[in-house]
């Protein structure tokens, strides 16, 4: 891959995915101002890696994958046990923003408590990937990660009816 055609894939590659891996920042560090770290860190490596893409998977599987791995290093070099920020306050009179804004918070808290792969594959869903895409980047198979989503969804929903009620 000569210098132009490097520049060109990138440039495709930065483009389509820019706020995917933005979301995927803020999914692991919360609205810190590490977050544009992060950010250039993956675009850094996403850079240096490019000489190395063979083309086995889509472009952005394999970006996103890089993304996930420099993602889970650069968190554990933070400080693992350290939970996620809150959401910023915003302020608003309408209750249902407040409410729908509270559920959305309890939820991001809920999602922090995972394990990291179950984190990443959550983060992943919500970016609308396949079962499929999903398997190509966790490495799981296909039908391990319909049992992973399952039971991620029954923890999620079980920590959140903990925060809601308390612990019991």
């Amino acid at each position: 891959m000569n210098r132009a055609e490097r520049e060109r894939l990138f440039h495709e590659l930065f483009a389509a995915n820019k706020e995917r891996i933005r979301r995927l920042c803020y999914g692991y560090l919360g609205p810190a101002g590490e977050v544009d770290d992060l950010f250039q860190e993956i675009m850094v490596h996403v850079w240096n890696s490019l000489p190395s893409f063979r083309g086995e998977s889509a472009p952005g599987t394999w970006l996103y994958r890089i993304a996930v791995n420099t993602a889970l290093i650069y968190r554990r070099k933070r400080r693992p046990t350290e939970p996620l920020p809150e959401l910023a306050d915003c302020s608003s009179g309408a209750q249902n923003y407040l409410e729908t804004r509270e559920r959305l918070a309890a939820l991001h808290r809920a999602i922090a408590l995972l394990a990291d792969q179950d984190r990443l594959i959550v983060t992943l869903l919500l970016e609308g990937f396949s079962y499929k895409e999903i398997s190509e980047i966790t490495g799981l198979t296909v039908n391990h990660v319909g049992v992973k989503i399952s039971r991620i969804k029954q923890t999620l929903e079980e920590l959140l009816t903990e925060a809601h009620h308390g612990p019991v």
